[in-house]
């Protein structure tokens, strides 16, 4: 079966040859054989060129193949039984389909298992599998729990839906940087992070240790978080919030090299009473 399992990146005349007396790859390895009886090889070699013969029902040739053979009787009843459940969603053959090829997990999967890929970009290979595997939590608590599940290949994913232009690839996903002029104030700070999240505004906190405001602003702007929230002794004092808008800041500076007339600018930062912070964010960011 581990054998069977390059069929998709080697092909048959691989596997075959890996299945007897062994073959050389194109780096020149030494790949060593299995070395099966002829007969046997002859009956993989049935197999697989029934399996990639895209017949309207191959489960149909498989029994007439396997069907004598107990575990493999049990293993198309199954599938035959999923291939029903399939049809009564309404799921056309045309997203999912028989695949007698795969072979997945050896050690551990122990009935039927998928593999999902991405009809555009088919290239990429699996990019969502799983199976059934009935004995896994059984190697580690003295009791019998049967199970499925899947897994997702994240970096394969992202890969491929950023080459379809489906998604945009984002630096931060906060729309806010909450900054820490005073440590020793740090709980109100969590309180106003906590406020903006509980809003529903993707929010984080400064986790550096740097007091310098400057260098706070410049990493939110750096990693593309559009507004900063900032509340030194005097807006605590006033019961107020300076709110910053980095990115209409990171326009005008690069409208203008003349650094009184950025500051003069007026449109990226505002003092606000604390108690219209959320209600101004809300609309700043169409939320």
């Amino acid at each position: 079966m581990r054998v069977l399992d390059k069929f998709e990146r080697q092909g048959q005349e691989a596997v075959l040859l890996e299945l007897g007396k062994g073959r050389t790859d194109d780096s020149g390895a030494k790949i060593p054989g299995l070395n099966l009886p002829a007969r046997q090889i002859d009956r993989i070699g049935e197999f697989l060129n029934m399996a990639v013969a895209q017949a309207d029902d191959p489960l149909a040739q498989a029994e007439k193949l396997l069907g004598d053979h107990g575990p493999a009787k049990e293993g198309i009843g199954e599938l035959r039984e999923i291939q029903s459940h399939l049809q009564a969603m309404g799921v056309s053959e045309d997203k999912a389909r028989i695949d007698l090829t795969i072979v997945r997990g050896l050690a551990y999967y122990t009935g039927p298992v998928f593999e999902t890929v991405l009809l555009d970009l088919p290239q990429y290979g699996s990019v969502f599998s799983g199976g059934r595997y009935d004995n896994l939590v059984g190697r580690f608590q003295a009791q019998h729990v049967p199970g499925t599940g899947s897994s997702i290949g994240i970096d394969r994913l992202l890969a491929a839906l950023l080459e379809l232009k489906a998604i945009d690839l984002q630096r931060a996903t906060s729309q806010v940087l909450v900054t820490v002029m005073d440590r020793e104030r740090l709980p109100e700070y969590l309180k106003i992070l906590d406020e903006l999240r509980i809003a529903g505004i993707r929010a984080e906190i400064f986790a550096g240790d740097t007091k310098n405001l400057t260098k706070q602003v410049r990493y939110g702007d750096r990693v593309g978080i559009p507004f900063a929230v900032m509340v030194g002794s005097e807006e605590f004092e006033a019961d107020e919030i300076t709110v910053k808008n980095l990115e209409a800041g990171a326009s005008q500076a690069h409208e203008t090299s003349d650094r009184d007339e950025w500051l003069k600018a007026e449109g990226f930062q505002e003092r606000i009473k604390r108690k219209n912070l959320i209600p101004y964010l809300k609309k700043k960011l169409s939320l």
